[in-house]
């Protein structure tokens, strides 16, 4: 009675686990499916008509012929390389710091962090209307400083809390000798950080990396309130495009796999360190 209870157990799960993953799978088999084929349409009544239209790559051609994805595309490289590196610059010291100095406030300062990484959502929002309020100021003063070098300035404010918990975590670990040694031999703070501790850090280099790519290169909501022209906010201008009759729906889904292409790859060299991340979290 038990084995059979259990067998059903196990079929039901079975079931409900294909349909999730079926219910999971069908919009990306459906916007390749819209990229690929020959006629302009988003309503595909079945396979067989889908394969009546003939695979095409032209929507692939015309996007990427398209100068506006030019910009968008060099505009969404530029942003994410610069908040790369500001990111590496900002986030190791100060994980550093967190990690190896007492300073008055450093408690505080970091359950202020904790508070803000975990209730990022409302706080988030209410940031972004309290900056652009403050952009919108500054250019009725005519300071005009809604320029594309901005983004990578307010993603890494954004990154900063949650990414320093996870680099303290991780110096936390690292023997304290090994950076005491080096202020010996007479390096400076600088040289331990960047020369010393960060070489024998490598996930954690790699962990800064990654999210700070992923965030600046997958952020739409800003870019577009701020209305600088990066990759998700060229797809979204193609969106309304549809809304006002003039999307081409094969081009449009072949801008989102464009799009969506870096941050498949990255997210699967990578996952093992995503994963070695968010358990330094949960160890934090």
């Amino acid at each position: 009675m038990v084995s059979v209870s259990l067998t059903i157990l196990k079929i039901t799960l079975t079931i409900i686990g294909v349909f999730i993953a079926v219910a999971i799978a069908y919009p990306l088999i459906y916007i390749v499916a819209q990229a690929l084929i020959g006629k302009p349409t988003i309503i595909v009544s079945s396979f067989q008509q889908l394969l009546s239209y003939g695979i095409t790559f032209d929507n692939f051609i015309k996007t990427l012929q398209d100068p506006e994805f030019h910009t968008a595309l060099r505009n969404s490289l530029i942003v994410a390389s610069i908040t790369v590196i500001l990111a590496i610059l900002v986030i190791i010291p100060s994980g550093y710091a967190f990690s190896r100095f007492e300073f008055l406030g450093k408690n505080t300062l970091l359950y202020y962090y904790l508070i803000v990484s975990q209730a990022g959502g409302g706080l988030g929002i209410i940031a972004v209307l309290a900056m652009y309020i403050f952009f919108l100021r500054l250019t009725a003063y005519g300071i005009n400083i809604i320029q594309i070098w901005v983004l990578p300035l307010v993603y890494v404010s954004g990154l900063t809390p949650f990414q320093t918990w996870l680099i303290k975590s991780y110096f936390d670990q690292l023997p304290k000798e090994l950076d005491e040694a080096s202020f010996i031999d007479g390096a400076d703070w600088f040289t331990i950080i960047f020369r010393v501790v960060l070489p024998a850090s490598k996930a954690a280099f790699i962990i800064i990396t990654i999210f700070a790519f992923m965030s600046a290169w997958g952020e739409f909501i800003i870019a577009n309130i701020l209305g600088l022209d990066t990759l998700g906010r060229y797809i979204y201008s193609k969106a309304v495009a549809g809304q006002a009759g003039m999307m081409r729906p094969g081009e449009f889904a072949a801008a989102a796999l464009l799009y969506a292409i870096p941050m498949v790859i990255l997210f699967t060299l990578s996952q093992k360190y995503i994963g070695e991340a968010y358990r330094l979290g949960m160890k934090g």
